[in-house]
């Protein structure tokens, strides 16, 4: 293959993936005005109505909608990334020229993060090797890793003490073994990201993910830091860590435990809802809402490892079973707590809690529900998250219309429909 000059290493290759953009010098937005101006940063809500506002490092720049001419976006290219990524997900030629098209379109992190996973196929590949900051030596490449080279198989081995955190546009993925399947599990959480944004970005006004969220994985569950009795993944907002937490489990895990479920809790808190109480790291603004939103996305992507996408909603029949199973109405399911209610035991109850709140979401979202509950509810996720009303009832009853005492029985009934009564 040809050696290109984009791919000579540079000291910022050779970080490693570690940070491919700094977000002071993040210009990779472009707003062109009817001007011809072009205005160049990162656009905080890109589904804002009435105006744009364009972070450049400090400074925030403010664009009024009847200014812009067109808008060239870091999401929309991201899309894309992932669009031919899974056109062309059975030929290794055609991924190998995506980490071209994504160096070439301002996407650093994914292609470095790809190019690292197709060099552990083909070690010969030296634009690749030179890509990701590798020294080539008599005995092979060498890999680095905190300021070390290191062979592949010593790079991988150092992992569990020094960890390696891998970078994309809205993800980082901080591993200790395991590159393959980390690399694979950053790629997931990236077109998550992509999913959550095209699906809820708009009638919910999100905004844009300009610091990465990050993901701990851990190889070994018994050093999984667990919240309750049973290890489970979670997320803790800021202002506390910040910080998703999942595992492998089994002996040849393919992707971390609930990995989109915690993607999506991250998603939740940077894209809408801001930071929690200070003083509680277990507290949530509205938990039976984040934990539902959560699973709702966890059970629409799927596919093989690295190349998720979404799909129709899994293990509805089973979830639905479990739901049916609750002792209470929804008035007490909506005040649940997060620790108390979903993390601290591992029992029947606890995960009729996890089915009540991932299948009630689920049935609101749906569009063919008569009287239609999908714009209302995501009016409602708006004020109990975005407007931090919390799990007030009397939210819930306002932005649905209708007390929720009347949703107890078209919900069961749809209930034992999916479960097979």
């Amino acid at each position: 293959m040809v050696r290109s000059a984009r791919f000579v290493a540079s000291a910022a290759a050779i970080a490693c993936l570690v940070a491919p953009v700094r977000a002071q010098d993040d210009l990779r937005d472009k707003v062109v005005l009817q001007s011809g101006r072009v205005v160049a940063g990162r656009v905080v809500q890109p589904f804002a109505a009435e105006e744009l506002v364009v972070l450049q490092g400090g400074k925030r720049v403010r664009v009024e909608p009847r200014e812009v001419l067109q808008k060239d976006l870091v999401a929309d290219r991201v899309r894309e990334f992932f669009a031919r990524r899974l056109r062309h997900k059975s030929s290794p030629r055609a991924q190998r020229y995506l980490v071209d098209w994504a160096e070439e379109n301002g996407l650093p992190g994914l292609a470095r993060a790809l190019a690292m996973l197709l060099v552990l196929d083909d070690d010969d590949d030296e634009p690749l090797h030179e890509l990701l900051g590798h020294k080539k030596t008599s005995k092979g490449w060498q890999w680095p890793l905190d300021g070390k080279f290191y062979p592949f198989d010593k790079f991988e081995a150092a992992l569990p003490k020094q960890t390696l955190r891998i970078v994309g546009e809205r993800f980082a993925v901080r591993c200790d073994a395991g590159l393959a399947v980390n690399l694979r599990a950053l790629l997931d959480l990236e077109h998550l990201g992509v999913v959550w944004m095209d699906r809820f970005g708009a009638e919910l006004d999100l905004a844009e993910v300009l610091k990465p969220i990050e993901v701990r994985t851990f190889r070994n569950v018994d050093e999984f830091p667990k919240w309750g009795f049973r290890p489970r993944p979670y997320y803790e907002p800021p202002p506390h860590d910040d910080l998703a937490r999942t595992f492998f489990s089994g002996p040849s895990p393919q992707r971390p435990d609930d990995l989109f479920f915690v993607g999506a809790e991250g998603l939740l808190y940077r894209t809408m809802i801001g930071q929690s109480d200070r003083q509680d790291r277990r507290d949530r603004v509205c938990s039976w809402l984040e934990v539902g939103l959560g699973m709702y996305m966890q059970n629409t992507m799927q596919g093989d490892a690295g190349f998720a996408e979404p799909g129709p909603l899994q293990a509805q029949d089973m979830k639905a079973l479990q739901a049916l199973g609750r002792g209470y109405r929804l008035t007490h399911l909506v005040h649940l707590p997060m620790y108390a209610s979903f993390y601290l035991t591992d029992d029947t109850p606890t995960a009729t809690n996890w089915a009540a709140a991932t299948m009630f979401v689920t049935w609101l979202l749906r569009d063919d529900n008569q009287p239609d509950t999908r714009a209302a509810f995501l009016r409602y996720v708006k004020a109990a998250l975005a407007q931090r009303q919390g799990d007030s009832s009397s939210t819930f009853d306002r932005e649905m219309g209708r007390p929720i005492e009347q949703f107890d029985e078209p919900w069961r009934a749809w209930l034992e429909q999916r479960a097979g009564f």
